[in-house]
Order: C-alpha cells, then structure tokens, then sequence
C-alpha cells in the first residue's frame, strides 16, 4: 500500500490500482489502475467525491471544467492539458474555489517562474476553472487570477543557417527516418507550418490550387499556393506513384510519429555537431523568409497567426537586420 504525496486525500494505490477510502466505515473503493495514468484516476475520484461535500473542491471542478472542454482539444493539448490539470489538481487538493484568492494563485504560478511559458498555460487554465467555477455558483466577485499579469516571454533569437540545414540533412541520412526527417524539413521551411501539422497532412489535401490544411493548435485554416520549390517538395513525397493516406510516411508505408521524428532530428544535430537548435526553430526561419521577402503581413499570414504581435515575437531578433551605411 503507497499513499504518495501527490494523491488526492484518501487515496491509496495498491497492488497496481487506486482505491479510495470513504469516511467513516473506510471501506476501499476501487478506482482506477494505475497503468491508466492520473488523468483517469482524477476523473473516477471526481465521480466519486460528487456525491459527498467534496464535490465542491477544486479537484472536482478541475476534472468537470478538463471533461467540458475535451471535446475541443486536439489529442496533442489533450496530453499536454492532462498534465497540466493533473499538477494543478494536486496543489489544490485541500482548496475550494471561494478559497482560491489572489495570493493563492500567486504563490501557485511562482513556482513556474523559471519558465514563462509554462507558467503561462497554468496561468490561463487557473484562470479558466475558476471562471467555470463561478459559473458553477462556487464562487463569487472577481477572478482573482486577473490581478497577476502573465509571465514575460523571451523571444528565442536562434535561426537556422542555410548551412546548418545542409548539414543536418546530410546527417540525417546516415541514420533511421533520414528520408523522412529531410522531406519533413524541405516542407516545414517552405509553408512554416508546425511539425505536427505536417506529419497529419494527407494526399487528399493537396489540390490544383495548393495545399489545404487546419492547424491543429489554433483551428486556422491556410490554402498554402503553389510555388516550384513547394511543388517539387510535395513530389519528393511521392511513393511509388501512390498518392494514398499520409504525405509523409515511413518506409513501411505509415504515418511518421512525432516522438521519431523529434528523435531522428536531435540525431541528426549531434552528428552534425550543431548545438541549441530546436525542431521548431524550422518554423521560425520559415517566418523570418517570408517576412524579408513579402512584409510582417505576409509572414503572419503564413503562419497563420492571429495577432502581428506574436509574428513579431516569432522573426524579430533572429538575425542581425540589413541595413544601408549612412552618406
């Protein structure tokens, strides 16, 4: 029997499984297996706390508030949110939502000041839960997380050099998803597009007129036109004559996934001997073309962006700006 930390109270995990204990007869109600992760068990705990005065806490809520916008959620920010929730959860295991006050959500989100980003998504989903809190007429007054104003974000100002990308190329096929890492890399450069949505592009979304796609993250939907170097990239795709399912696939004919491409490409640097280069600093240089060829407009159009500001905070600083000597 473990009653680790980071359960929920009364919660036990034995022999593989979690049960809770229920007050006063403490009987062991049987939960969930832990091979099913956390999320899982958050969720038949919640069920469970519903319909004793628990219900109430923020565990509960957080779980009804993560179930009412799964519908909505990509299966990436699906597993990033089931994280997220899961930590949240666990440190406001004892709080109900009219506890929960400015201070409170402050000392949370400090612990997250090493990374603004992070510190940012909990920021937002803190911020979200408690708003459906008060829908839910567990709270009432103001959301205490609007007094916190969210993290700085430092714009990464790496760029990939054209010399850097032959290299990581010629690295690439020396070793296993080579084929597909280059093919993945000549896409990402010209569309701008995330990996993800690169890897779940299809034949069927290639048309006459370009390349259809909805980004997976922001819902935004892009006609990508043609030009002769993406033209020739899509071709490059091409298997046996095949224009059937994935555009990228492996050797055996499936979709590539996300953790073997991500892999195959921290291979390729190391071989290469390029350091602090991140798969989707791709995309930032992919930005940073189109923005000197085309304008700010044209890169976050590319991109897909909603706001010029995140476009900015995407090319600008990646490389020194050309500029003309005075007379």
């Amino acid at each position: 029997m473990t009653r680790k930390g980071h359960l929920p109270p009364r919660v036990y995990l034995r022999h593989g499984r979690y049960y809770l204990v229920t007050l006063p007869d403490r009987k062991w109600v049987p939960l969930t297996r832990e091979r099913e992760g956390l999320p899982a068990m958050y969720r038949a705990y919640a069920e469970l706390v519903d319909r004793d005065t628990t219900r109430d806490l923020m565990p509960a809520v957080i779980t009804r508030w993560a179930d009412s916008k799964r519908p909505e959620w990509a299966s990436s920010t699906m597993r990033d949110m089931d994280r997220l929730t899961v930590i949240m959860a666990q440190a406001f295991s004892d709080f109900s939502p009219g506890q929960v006050t400015t201070p409170v959500c402050a000392e949370y989100l400090q612990r997250f000041k090493a990374t603004p980003r992070t510190a940012n998504m909990h920021r937002s989903i803190l911020r979200q839960v408690l708003a459906y809190a008060a829908v839910e007429g567990l709270r009432e007054g103001h959301n205490p997380v609007d007094n916190i104003p969210q993290a700085r974000l430092q714009a990464r100002r790496r760029a990939v050099s054209d010399t850097e990308i032959a290299a990581i190329k010629a690295a690439a096929l020396q070793g296993r998803f080579g084929h597909g890492l280059v093919r993945m890399i000549d896409l990402a450069l010209i569309t701008g597009q995330r990996v993800g949505d690169l890897l779940d592009l299809q034949w069927d979304q290639i048309t006459d007129a370009g390349i259809q796609l909805e980004q997976g993250k922001t819902g935004e939907r892009l006609l990508i036109e043609w030009s002769p170097a993406l033209r020739a990239a899509i071709d490059a795709c091409e298997r046996d004559g095949e224009r059937i399912g994935h555009v990228l696939r492996t050797e055996s004919g499936r979709r590539y996934r996300y953790s073997g491409i991500r892999s195959a490409w921290v291979r390729a640097c190391a071989r290469a001997g390029i350091v602090d280069l991140h798969i989707h600093d791709l995309r930032g240089r992919a930005g940073m073309d189109q923005r000197d060829a085309l304008g700010l407009e044209s890169a976050k159009a590319l991109l897909g962006h909603r706001s010029i500001r995140m476009t900015e905070v995407y090319v600008d600083g990646k490389a020194a700006r050309k500029v003309r000597p005075a007379r």
